[in-house]
């Protein structure tokens, strides 16, 4: 059985520090990937020594939206630089729209999220989105991206049933998040539930949304077993099952992800 962790943020600050221990205990967890989250300048700093010290992590690329302000000329064509060279950087992201903290203005964030689409159709990569209140504004430009040959995955939906087809329509993978093992979250397993057999992928968004029986604790890659085994049971699948179906998911999004 095999596991893949598909998005997860080792290389922030509250995780950074003991990322050797909590991959041991991830392989424990049979899990045999962590992909490992970039988001700003100093995640990707940290995130590419990671890399080099750790097989079973793959990277990515980008600034998400709450970090839009730091998008600069100079970043991106570092990140540009990586994105094409660096064997282990399997995405562009995490990049989108967040509609709900707007820490930074949305008309910054358009301009940041637009750049890195543009930047995974050079780069031939798959993208990683967050979508928080944002729904039309990141649809319609994800339109655009899926009609010139871009892919992704929606990370940690948390959306509506009619939401996730819309994206599902487009040729995008469904990502949950521990969100979707807590207790009132009866809606979301019915998104679960219906997602295609080939595009859905599951994740712990550590060091964030530990998922049950772990709620309130500070999240880690081997707990997205925890994940995979409540989206199973509401599928009506075994746990075997359903790992290996994610796990092959997860390689043919993230085609430069290799298992040795």
């Amino acid at each position: 059985m095999r596991l893949i962790d598909t998005h997860c943020h080792l290389c922030s600050d509250k995780l950074a520090s003991n990322a050797g221990e909590l991959i041991e205990r991830a392989r424990e967890s049979q899990v045999v990937k962590i992909i490992n989250i970039t988001y700003d300048s100093q995640t990707l700093e940290i995130g590419l020594q990671q890399v080099a010290l750790y097989p079973e992590l793959a990277l990515t690329v980008g600034i998400q939206p709450h970090d839009a302000d730091q998008f600069k000329p100079d970043l991106f064509a570092q990140m540009e630089n990586i994105a094409i060279q660096h064997e282990k950087v399997v995405a562009i992201g995490e990049i989108g729209l967040d509609g709900f903290h707007k820490f930074v203005a949305m008309p910054q964030q358009i301009i940041c999220f637009e750049a890195f689409l543009e930047l995974a159709l050079r780069c031939n990569l798959p993208i990683v989105v967050h979508v928080r209140d944002t729904f039309e504004d990141v649809h319609s430009r994800l339109k655009n991206f899926a009609s010139r040959g871009g892919r992704g995955v929606i990370h940690c939906f948390t959306g509506t049933r009619a939401e996730g087809e819309a994206f599902l329509d487009l040729g995008f993978y469904l990502s949950f998040s521990g969100i979707v093992t807590f207790k009132n979250s009866d809606a979301l397993r019915e998104v679960a539930k219906m997602v295609p057999d080939d595009r859905i992928l599951v994740e712990t968004d550590s060091p964030y949304l530990a998922p049950t029986p772990h709620r309130g604790k500070q999240n880690e890659p081997a707990w997205v077993s925890e994940v995979a085994r409540c989206v199973a049971e509401v599928r009506g699948i075994s746990f075997e099952k359903f790992a290996e179906q994610s796990t092959e998911n997860a390689l043919r999004l993230f085609s430069r992800l290799k298992i040795n």
